[in-house]
């Protein structure tokens, strides 16, 4: 099992206790000891998790956070969604920046993206994705 970057539906669903998931996550912690996301999927889950404002909810979220990696925006992720966006607009393919932001972390880290939103993310050339929930 390859270093892969855990996209938000998925540690959506690992949150919720979805078996199938817990699993994947189970057996790729025992390899790579933790997983890896993009500080833009901690932004969509904490902004969702303040917007129903359940204090217990975001304590447990933020202790979860504390045991993964999260991976920054820097110049050269910045430097790819760039030209991912560029591509897939000049193809009328275009998806949410979001998504071009997780999508460039995971190809600037050379790892493959966990996901349930194949639709949007197969659109981009040379990300590798995997979905845990199927």
């Amino acid at each position: 099992m390859t270093k892969a970057l855990l996209d938000t539906n998925i540690i959506s669903a690992f949150m919720k206790g979805n078996p199938a998931v817990m699993d994947s996550v189970s057996q790729y912690v025992k390899r790579h000891k933790h997983i890896s996301l993009s500080i833009i999927t901690h932004y969509e889950l904490l902004r969702g998790l303040k917007a129903i404002g359940i204090d217990k909810k975001i304590a447990a979220f933020q202790a979860f956070m504390a045991q993964c990696e999260i991976i920054p925006l820097t110049q050269p992720i910045i430097e790819t969604a760039a030209e991912i966006y560029a591509a897939l607009k000049n193809q009328g393919m275009l998806i949410e920046d979001a998504d071009i932001l997780i999508a460039a972390t995971a190809i600037n880290k050379g790892m493959s993206l966990v996901t349930d939103n194949l639709e949007h993310f197969r659109r981009v050339h040379g990300l590798k994705t995997h979905n845990w929930l199927t």
